[in-house]
């Protein structure tokens, strides 16, 4: 989470000097990344053993969606709250197929 605030903090400095061009790019990449690993992390210790789920390939896909049409103005003003986060990742779920389940050993 502090990493998150952290990436926040320097995209709402960025943003300061204006929306585009190849900084403004490599700060959505951070930030997406930032998201991944936050999703991934908390994903991680949700999911049941026996459960195979493709985490990176999810929480990329919700980060994607929590982004999308977003300026980084945007994403600093009004950044996703845990309920629009989760409802990403439910969609993402649904997109991307069912969740396998392994017979226990």
């Amino acid at each position: 989470m502090k990493r998150i605030l952290s990436v926040a903090l320097l995209s709402f400095t960025l943003a300061a000097c204006g929306e585009g061009g190849a900084l403004n790019d490599t700060v959505k990449v951070s930030v997406r990344e930032s998201i991944v690993a936050t999703c991934t992390t908390a994903a991680s210790e949700q999911i049941p053993e026996g459960i195979q789920v493709d985490i990176n390939q999810v929480c990329g896909c919700a980060a994607d969606k929590v982004m999308d049409g977003k300026s980084l103005s945007d994403l600093v003003a009004n950044p996703p709250s845990p309920t629009e986060a989760m409802s990403k990742v439910q969609a993402c779920l649904q997109e991307l197929g069912p969740v396998t389940v392994n017979p226990a050993a």
